[in-house]
């Protein structure tokens, strides 16, 4: 088991940031659904979600990141 610690088991890539620091993840596990998308701010899991399709994940986070400018905004 030790050694699957040392080859990462998923590939992260950030979609986005916001100028207070919040940011999107986008997590590529192995096992399905393997697009996993999570809003982050400091330590704080605002959001998250997994899905089976990359694309899917994408339009999610656009979708969250526009919810949040408009929320921030507001």
């Amino acid at each position: 088991m030790a050694g699957d610690m040392a080859s990462p088991a998923f590939n992260v890539q950030r979609l986005w940031t916001m100028d207070d620091g919040t940011s999107c993840l986008l997590v590529e596990r192995e096992d399905a659904p393997r697009y996993e998308i999570c809003v982050v701010r400091g330590d704080e899991v605002l959001r998250q979600n997994r899905l089976y399709a990359r694309g899917s994940a994408q339009m999610l986070a656009e979708t969250w990141r526009s919810n949040l400018s408009h929320f921030s905004k507001g």
